[in-house]
């Protein structure tokens, strides 16, 4: 027997050699895109643009793109944070929700900030024409204690209204407060976009915003259970990327993104081109708002006593993670 013969492989295991190596191959050359994704469960607090880049990375495919399979959850009020807790939900963006949670001792992380203000106005019936004339009015917000409260009372305040004067009005929803205020039971209201501009067109007026007070909201962003962080950081780090697509996405395809808008709210043209002007200037591109910024913010907020306890930001916000991800994207 020479040599050649004594190396023959058998028939049968060149074919499954054959179709191993040919197993492998495909496998390498499917896209993330095309492979099976991981299931992902996040939660929003309302169908509101403060919310826009997370619902254009589910529908425009930036989600599936980083092999991601996300359900998103509409919760409000203290569910999500009790979801994010359980491990029912993997992410929560309500910014202010998870890190008021978080200094009350809930195992939460903040780790990335994709608004540094809400949008939010102060849109009143035709006859309330500057911030004064809401002494002795109803204002409707959705929850007495929440962020709406709390720019509410701040929007009175620099503006040199005294808010104890004015009678704060808890609706529940954003549907509420759209429905209180077009039915008078209510003299102003609180509203995001599109609700603010919309009610504009129908005649109320806007007599001011959060973008006029001097200090930042961490309002939307991602929070995470610390446990995740400190266990399986790459599992986390696709959730960021996207979240950054999402917001130079936004940037970059404005008349996408308009189109998307009017489409979405079922707007017309004029006023999807404003809602995304008001909510793009909002935006956190880098994912961050300070730390000093934010701790201001949080001393504030415990001043005015809309949170129970003080909030030391060091210890609720990690941006690791997101700076990590910052500088991989950077080297791609």
């Amino acid at each position: 027997m020479n040599s050649l013969s004594a190396k023959r492989v058998h028939p049968f295991k060149w074919l499954v050699l054959s179709g191993l190596l040919l197993f492998l191959f495909s496998e390498l050359a499917i896209p993330v895109s095309a492979q099976e994704a991981r299931r992902v469960r996040l939660a929003y607090s309302a169908f509101s643009v403060a919310f826009l880049n997370v619902f254009l990375a589910q529908d425009m495919g930036i989600f599936r793109k980083h092999g991601l399979d996300v359900e998103l959850i509409q919760m409000a009020g203290p569910l999500p944070v009790a979801a994010l807790v359980s491990g029912e939900i993997d992410y929560l963006t309500g910014f202010t929700t998870g890190l008021v949670a978080a200094a009350q001792g809930a195992p939460l992380k903040g780790i990335m900030v994709t608004m540094r203000k809400p949008p939010f106005f102060i849109i009143s019936e035709p006859s309330i024409q500057k911030p004064e004339d809401l002494a002795g009015k109803r204002l409707g917000v959705d929850r007495i204690g929440s962020l709406q409260h709390l720019v509410a009372r701040l929007f009175l305040k620099v503006k040199g209204v005294n808010p104890e004067k004015v009678i704060f009005t808890q609706t529940g929803s954003v549907s509420n407060t759209v429905t209180s205020l077009s039915q008078g039971a209510v003299s102003a209201a609180l509203l995001s976009g599109p609700h603010n501009v919309v009610m504009v067109q129908k005649g109320f007026r806007q007599i001011g915003g959060a973008d006029e007070l001097p200090m930042h909201f961490p309002t939307s962003g991602l929070v995470v259970n610390e446990a995740r962080v400190k266990s399986d950081p790459n599992r986390i780090k696709p959730a960021i990327r996207v979240m950054l697509e999402s917001l130079e996405f936004s940037q970059r395809e404005k008349s996408r993104v308009i189109g998307y808008v009017r489409d979405k709210w079922k707007l017309d043209a004029k006023v999807a081109d404003e809602v995304y002007g008001q909510w793009l200037s909002a935006l956190a591109l880098d994912g961050k708002i300070s730390l000093k910024e934010l701790q201001e913010y949080f001393d504030l907020a415990y001043a005015y006593r809309q949170i129970p306890a003080p909030v030391q930001v060091g210890t609720v916000i990690d941006y690791t993670l997101l700076e990590q991800v910052s500088k991989e994207n950077v080297r791609r």
